[in-house]
């Protein structure tokens, strides 16, 4: 058995329950703290970024260059926005149109075949 008195037993049980449960009731030392993890901060483009360079619709007649002109938009079934943009961008290029000019690549107007390109830089 043990050399020590029966008082002394419960009272070091009842030392070594407090020290045990101290730290999850908030009653003891606390462990240090875990530094706040910074953010890490995201790229924001800048109010100017592609400003300078926006997407530009160029027309140009097509030559010996090679074409799929089965596929090609006849010049009448464009929308009205759609030929003025073709009218301002023939032989040059023209800022601000419509986003249907992704799917156009080739247009005949007139028997000539002119390739639409949408330009990014």
């Amino acid at each position: 058995m043990s050399d020590r008195p029966p008082g002394r037993t419960v009272l070091a049980a009842v030392a070594v329950v407090s020290l045990a449960t101290a730290g999850c009731l908030g009653a003891g030392p606390t462990a240090p703290s875990m530094p706040t993890p910074t953010p890490t901060p995201t790229l924001t483009p800048s109010p100017t970024a592609n400003t300078d360079c926006p997407p530009a619709l160029t027309v140009y007649e097509l030559d010996a260059e090679p074409a799929d002109r089965g596929s090609a938009v006849a010049y009448g079934n464009l929308t009205a926005a759609q030929r003025e943009t073709f009218d301002r961008a023939r032989n040059g290029s023209v800022e601000g149109f419509d986003y249907a000019w992704h799917d156009v690549d080739v247009v005949v107007h007139e028997g000539t075949y002119y390739r639409a390109s949408v330009v990014v830089c």
